[in-house]
């Protein structure tokens, strides 16, 4: 049974949301008033507070990810979220899962979910969500503090099957390409947590003191070669591991610095393996099917400060087109975040 009417939470008539009717440039974005949505059978009504900026969002608005053909326009786009749970509708036991309306939760929609997270309320499959625990003051964040919510869903997810999809043995090289960004700042304390014995990680020299506290030694690679610095550090033997989630500029030339029976993985989705796979080294896409044990698994790694998020700048809906120039710039640190 769900929770009694009584105690939920008051839904709005309407919301905000961030939508294109059109494929285009960042000024495609508008912000209006739509109904507020209702929840299907197996989905939660959540009043969402943060939704976090991905790559993947500016390559739908423009229409160049295949993902985009799924929309259906006018369309919200984001693929995660925090907030607080409002509703929820047939067949979804929400004190069964921890979900009862007033918690806060965080998740993030899988690729076969087209609907987006830049609204004031989202319906959202149940089994996407998962709550936010409470941190060391023994209290569940709230404001700001909950803004890291807000973007870790997808980058923590993306993170974490990139590390599975390394089969990284305790000892192993890794170079990480973009340690700076949301997905590499938490690559590192991953990679950390699985026994690599050593991680390089390339970043502008503004970030360096930030990935060597993630637990990498920084490359900086606007003051120098990265891979002069990893031929001179390896002895020319090369890494283990390439986790790369720039690929355009970094991914061939990576393979030129893969120890014997090295691996590589690539976030970016359409990548081409082609190069690494005919020279016989194993390459992989990551494929994201977040779980609710990996959000459990996340958000409580988050809470306990052993997997931090840094939050570059917080934005209000507003300015989500400010964001998407930003995204496209390529040199973003940590994670952008809409609030709502």
């Amino acid at each position: 049974m769900t929770a009694p009417e009584t105690s939920r939470p008051v839904v709005p008539a309407s919301v905000r949301a961030a939508r294109v009717h059109a494929f285009g440039g960042p000024e495609q974005l508008r912000v209006e008033e739509i109904d507020t949505p209702r929840p299907g059978p197996g989905e939660v009504l959540v009043r969402v507070a943060f939704a976090g900026l991905n790559p993947l969002d500016y390559k739908q608005r423009d229409g160049s990810s295949p993902s985009a053909r799924a929309l259906t326009l006018p369309a919200a786009l984001g693929r995660e979220l925090a907030g607080t749970v409002l509703d929820a509708g047939e067949g979804v036991d929400l004190d069964a899962l921890g979900l009862s309306p007033g918690t806060t939760v965080y998740g993030v929609r899988p690729m076969t979910d087209p609907r987006g997270c830049y609204a004031e309320a989202v319906v959202i499959a149940a089994g996407d969500l998962a709550p936010v625990p409470a941190g060391p003051d023994g209290a569940v964040p709230t404001g700001e503090a909950l803004a890291p919510y807000g973007g870790l869903a997808l980058a923590g997810t993306t993170a974490l099957t990139a590390v599975r999809q390394a089969h990284l043995a305790p000892g192993e090289t890794v170079l990480v390409h973009g340690g700076s960004g949301g997905v590499g700042q938490l690559l590192l304390p991953l990679l950390v947590q699985a026994g690599a014995g050593r991680i390089w990680a390339t970043g502008k020299a503004e970030n360096a003191v930030r990935i060597a506290e993630l637990g990498a030694t920084p490359i900086p690679y606007d003051e120098a070669d990265w891979q002069e610095v990893i031929r001179e550090a390896t002895g020319g033997s090369g890494v283990d591991v390439v986790i790369d989630t720039h690929y355009f500029s970094t991914f061939e030339p990576s393979l030129e610095h893969l120890a014997p029976g090295g691996r590589i993985v690539v976030l970016p989705t359409l990548a081409d393996l082609t190069p690494a796979t005919e020279r016989g080294i194993e390459a992989h896409i990551p494929r994201i099917e977040p779980t609710r044990e990996d959000l459990d698994a996340l958000a409580a790694d988050h809470a306990r400060g052993t997997l931090p998020l840094e939050v570059s700048e917080i934005l209000p809906l507003a300015d989500v087109a400010r964001g998407h120039e930003q995204l496209q710039s390529g040199h973003t640190r940590g994670k952008i975040v809409l609030a709502l």
